[in-house]
């Protein structure tokens, strides 16, 4: 038997694997593919960045294009997706309907490529997210339409509106910047997931589980929920009120940004321009930024991509309940060039773990305990 390793709890500072999908410094750089964000999310557009991640390199002006249509091709649903959505009781978690959409999918098709069950996957994820809460509404579905772009169909989803230009450019940066990070803890559950050559609706799946808990996608529903009860006098007295409580204010801290994150930099200005043009923004906009103020100057902590995008989003007209839900749809893409990159020179992932429980108990038969 192999020598046991003791690694930190959390596997934090344990390099597990090797990727050349995305990588994250300390200093506050965040690179896709070997492209600096900040590059992408000024120069290119979410289906380029989609194909990026997934392929690798940027694609050439007719792979874009039918990439872009197979896609917009591949939104169309199952009606039976949409009946099996219906049975969610009212106070069911959008994250729980479309977990169990995905799955459902993994039964209903029948594809025959890795590239075409992925495309699939996240195209259609693109309009199960925003109709997941109308499920539960009991309210009627709203379709993509081909006029518009992946980005902008789903902006159209989330809010029955054909969507402003800027307002789908700004939604377009929050996507991208959440299309990939690492190897967090749902790209590693994906990649956990495929090391058993298990199928990618399966490992997508697992990769939604793990992104419904509070401590990795959860942040920025929470965000939102005290932003929008607080002033912009009231924001450093909540800060110094939540420190001194000993809890942690929900969207601030990073495990690798120490200094910032470059998403949430360029989130603050996007917020900014849209702040001018929405109603309440202009405070919403001051609250941000007076927490951002009082958190740096009380503990050093800079926020991170979700308090930014969360305010975003509401200013947009999206439920706050689908904040989670829409970093799927955008995730999804980053999940599965993790699951092909683990079939690529695949490991089964079986870590060992010590036992710290008792030995050698004597059994007691029932009649006498």
């Amino acid at each position: 038997m192999a020598e046991q390793i003791r690694v930190p709890k959390g596997l934090a500072g344990v390099a597990v694997t090797e990727t050349s999908i995305s990588k994250s410094d300390p200093s506050g750089q965040l690179i896709y593919r070997g492209y600096p964000i900040e590059v992408l999310a000024e120069k290119s557009n979410f289906e380029e960045v989609a194909f990026l991640i997934l392929k690798g390199y940027l694609p050439k002006k007719y792979e874009l294009e039918e990439f872009s249509s197979k896609l917009q091709r591949e939104m169309r649903l199952d009606e039976r997706i949409y009946t099996l959505m219906k049975l969610f009781p009212p106070n069911s978690d959008p994250m729980d309907v479309i977990r169990t959409a995905v799955s459902f999918i993994g039964s209903l098709e029948r594809k025959d490529s890795l590239e075409s069950k992925q495309i699939s996957i996240a195209a259609k994820l693109a309009v199960i997210v925003p109709n997941s809460h109308r499920a539960l509404l009991n309210h009627e579905f709203v379709k993509p339409r081909e006029d518009l772009s992946y980005a902008e169909n789903m902006l159209y989803m989330l809010t029955s509106k054909i969507p402003e230009k800027e307002d789908a450019w700004i939604f377009e940066r929050e996507l991208i910047f959440y299309m990939e990070h690492d190897l967090n803890a749902s790209s590693f559950t994906v990649r956990v997931v495929a090391s058993t050559l298990s199928d990618p609706y399966s490992s997508v799946t697992a990769g939604l589980a793990a992104l419904k808990g509070p401590l990795h996608g959860g942040a920025n529903e929470e965000v939102m929920e005290y932003i929008l009860r607080l002033r912009p006098e009231d924001a450093e007295n909540f800060v110094r009120e939540e420190l001194k409580a000993g809890r942690k204010i929900m969207g601030f801290g990073h495990r690798v940004y120490k200094k910032f994150d470059p998403r949430a930099v360029l989130s603050k200005k996007y917020l900014e321009l849209l702040a001018r043009k929405k109603r309440d923004g202009e405070r919403i906009y001051k609250v941000c930024d007076m927490l951002e103020k009082a958190v740096w100057a009380l503990k050093q902590i800079p926020p991170n991509l979700d308090f930014y995008a969360a305010p975003i989003f509401y200013l947009l007209g999206i439920p706050v309940s689908l904040n989670t839900p829409i970093f799927a749809s955008s995730r999804v893409f980053g999940w599965l060039a993790h699951y092909s990159e683990q079939l690529e020179e695949n490991k089964l992932f079986r870590p060992d773990a010590i036992y710290v429980g008792k030995k050698d108990l004597k059994y007691i038969p029932i009649e006498t305990r």
